[in-house]
């Protein structure tokens, strides 16, 4: 039996801190998205639509800082263990994450915005049709984002190719 390096064992304590880093950042991004629709499928009125917005505002950076915790960690991963680089199902991860990406910091956000300028010009209680119009767009959007982080999940649970 051959015994392990000093150097090795440290390499392995790395690849055990990474991987619960990564875990973790993938629980906090993830279970941000996860929420978004349920938070705004709750809103039927004009205050509850704007409250639901702000709250959603105020925990876009869990997404964001995790995301980044998510790829970061799962480069070092893979730097860790170059032969990730050659595997299907982690190259596929990265390239669902970049979709992730362009999503909740680029195009969500942006339906968020909208949203909320449209509900602050708003008079009365009744939501009106622009926002409902907005609003699938965003349901779509985060729609797309909890799919991807799904298949992402399989991916890097399942390794299937």
């Amino acid at each position: 039996m051959e015994k392990k390096g000093h150097s090795q064992i440290r390499g392995h304590n790395m690849y055990i801190y990474l991987l619960f880093i990564h875990i973790i950042a993938a629980v906090t991004a993830i279970g941000a998205i996860i929420c978004y629709p349920l938070i705004m499928s709750s809103a039927r009125t004009v205050g509850q639509a704007k409250f639901a917005l702000v709250l959603l505002q105020k925990t876009a950076n869990l997404p964001k800082i995790g995301g980044i915790l998510l790829f970061l960690t799962g480069l070092a991963l893979g730097f860790l263990e170059t032969d990730l680089f050659h595997e299907l199902w982690y190259l596929i991860s990265i390239a669902i994450f970049l979709i992730i990406l362009v999503i909740l910091a680029g195009l969500h956000p942006a339906c968020i915005k909208q949203q909320l300028t449209l509900l602050l010009q708003t008079q009365g209680d009744d939501l009106p049709d622009a926002y409902r119009l907005i609003r699938r767009r965003s349901a779509w959007l985060e729609g797309i984002a909890n799919l991807a982080a799904f298949i992402s999940i399989l991916l890097m649970v399942f390794k299937p190719f």
